[in-house]
């Protein structure tokens, strides 16, 4: 529901229920929300904002190295759902016609999130998905930064978002809080269209992003590990990983360019346009995933374990016809 008081303070309420039935379990919630906006000028506002939030299913990500795997989980009779509340605190301005300029920053409290323990995956073993994590809290806050240009032949936007995302469970990282893996410290967008004509539109499209946080082991070794196969005691030797912190590494940042050019024609029955692109312009070879692998020094007769990356999608160009009646 919205309220005006006045000419300049604007204010919306609202409400969301939902309920949630797993086996002989019930999660009944309630959200609040509420927004407001007050107008300083014609030109410039300001803005508050606090949701309370409820959610029934879960993101489990692998925080090592290797091939990424991210499951959406449900909530279950044991792993209750994830609540969250945020404040958020903006200022916007038009300075001048065409123009558009906004900050805002926010902060954000988790609550049962769950994590992997350590050393457990989704893979290698029968155990029940829930007897391998563990439930803990989390916060996250940052500033977001806009500049935006809607009018004339150039238009498009530069944002920017500072940010700090962590985590933090007791029996994980010695109960220490830890960066999540999406954690991105740094994120930059930017798009851009100059159209000198109706016949022809450039386009221009650039991401920047920090690198995700992973958990690297600084040692390998062999040891002793009893596998939850095995039943009536018994052990086997294997190779261990000795860590020391949870995502305590970033993979190499990820950027990207892409070009395009679309040209239009108007015809007796319609309008046609040919488009021609390019992703990821420069090649930039982003990380999908990290890995180890042991190269031998034939010179020395020695070998050592060197970490890798694989990516994909180089540069990829495009081109592709449409025809509007």
């Amino acid at each position: 529901a919205d309220w005006k008081l006045g000419d300049r303070f604007k204010v919306n309420l609202g409400v969301h229920s939902s309920n949630f039935f797993v086996e002989s379990e019930s999660y009944f919630s309630i959200q609040p929300r509420i927004s407001s906006r007050y107008l300083l000028n014609k030109k410039s506002s300001i803005k508050a904002s606090y949701a309370n939030m409820t959610q029934f299913l879960h993101l489990l990500s692998n925080s090592t190295i290797g091939l990424p795997t991210d499951l959406w989980v449900p909530v279950t009779e044991k792993i209750k759902p994830q609540t969250s509340d945020q404040l958020a605190l903006g200022y916007a301005v038009t300075p001048t016609k065409g123009y558009q300029i906004s900050v805002e920053g926010y902060y954000k409290w988790m609550n049962n999130l769950i994590e992997y323990k350590d050393g457990a995956s989704f893979q290698g073993s029968a155990e029940d998905w829930q007897d391998k994590v563990e439930v803990g809290k989390g916060w996250s806050y940052g500033a977001e930064f806009l500049l935006e240009k809607t009018k004339g032949d150039f238009t498009g936007w530069i944002g920017y978002t500072l940010s700090w995302t962590n985590r933090e469970f007791e029996n994980i990282n010695f109960g220490d809080p830890f960066p999540y893996r999406f954690d991105r410290r740094h994120d930059i967008g930017v798009a851009l269209t100059y159209e000198p004509s109706d016949r022809i539109d450039y386009g221009l499209v650039f991401v920047y992003g920090t690198g995700n946080a992973v958990t690297l082991p600084v040692a390998k070794y062999n040891g002793a590990f009893v596998p939850p196969t095995i039943s009536g005691g018994g052990f086997e030797f294997q190779e261990l990983e000795y860590i020391t912190e949870r995502n305590g590494y970033r993979t190499p940042s990820y950027h990207r360019l892409d070009l395009g050019v679309n040209f239009h024609k108007e015809v007796s029955w319609g309008k046609r346009t040919w488009s021609l692109g390019f992703y990821n312009i420069y090649s930039r070879q982003n990380p999908f995933f990290l890995f180890f692998d042991q190269e031998y020094n034939e010179s020395e007769q020695t070998s050592e374990n060197v970490l890798k990356q694989i990516s994909l999608f180089p540069i990829i160009p495009s081109i592709s016809y449409a025809v509007k009646f």
